[in-house]
């Protein structure tokens, strides 16, 4: 048999890789970025994870960034938000658990939103129409912009000790609309922090914040030692629905 025979009988013998080729469009990159998770999305990650280059992300994202940002805009579409009605109050008070879920849901956002590392039609769009219904509210432009901002604000605020998950292999994220519990007047929203992707991560920031403030406690006025107290070592939600409640008290007054 001869050399080239040899080669061709070689070849012929190989067996052949079964199963489908690798996917890769724009929506299997984003689903596989929020299958990852913000804390730890790479481009080498998703190439990994899809089975796929690096040169082929390139061809639908430019940038790490980017991708992370239609990633985050996919979270923003898959919450359900609140729509405006009669009482102000109520709807703000929906929209701040909306935004609790989605920090929730995807652990690492807030500190992407945050570092302002991204932005996007969703995320843009969703304080647009905020503000739109501040001002059917009778708010004026400037105090709209302002209540929009400050509250966007508060819950991001709540998430940025939030440790994002990563170091332990675990897959961050869930059902953006599956944390349980309720808001104030019945509005759906977590009861105490730990459920969802999230949870393990905020209970461990709850022990540090413990671990820190501690061995201060005794430095504190009496009179603020057991708020404090509480406020470090109880739920992360409920102590954002107690700043959430001040907080619209005092937008009450700015009502025209």
């Amino acid at each position: 048999m001869s050399a080239r025979d040899t080669g061709a009988s070689t070849r012929s013998s190989r067996p052949r890789r079964m199963g489908r080729p690798p996917m890769a469009d724009r929506e299997a990159i984003i689903a596989a970025a929020l299958g990852i998770g913000f804390a730890r999305l790479t481009m080498p990650a998703v190439a990994e994870r899809l089975g796929i280059s690096h040169s082929t992300l390139y061809r639908y994202f430019p940038s790490r960034d980017a991708l992370a940002a239609a990633a985050a805009d996919r979270a923003v579409d898959a919450i359900e938000w609140p729509e405006p009605d009669d009482d102000w109050r109520a709807f703000l008070t929906a929209t701040a658990w909306a935004h609790w879920r989605l920090f929730a849901a995807h652990p690492g956002l807030a500190q992407e939103v945050t570092a302002l590392r991204l932005t996007g039609p969703g995320l843009v769009g969703r304080e647009n129409r905020t503000g739109v219904a501040l001002l059917g509210y009778g708010f004026s432009a400037e105090d709209s912009v302002l209540i929009m901002d400050m509250l966007a604000e508060l819950v991001t605020q709540a998430f940025l000790a939030v440790l994002p998950q990563g170091s332990d292999g675990g897959e961050p994220g869930g059902d953006p609309g599956s944390s349980g519990g309720s808001g104030p007047g019945g509005e759906s929203g977590p009861d105490d922090g730990s459920d969802g992707g999230a949870g393990a991560a905020i209970e461990a920031a709850r022990r540090r914040r413990r671990e820190l403030i501690g061995p201060w406690m005794h430095t504190f006025d009496p009179r603020l030692r057991g708020v404090l107290a509480d406020a470090v070592a109880g739920s992360p939600a409920a102590w954002f629905e107690r700043k959430l409640g001040l907080f619209l008290d005092g937008v009450a007054g700015r009502r025209r």
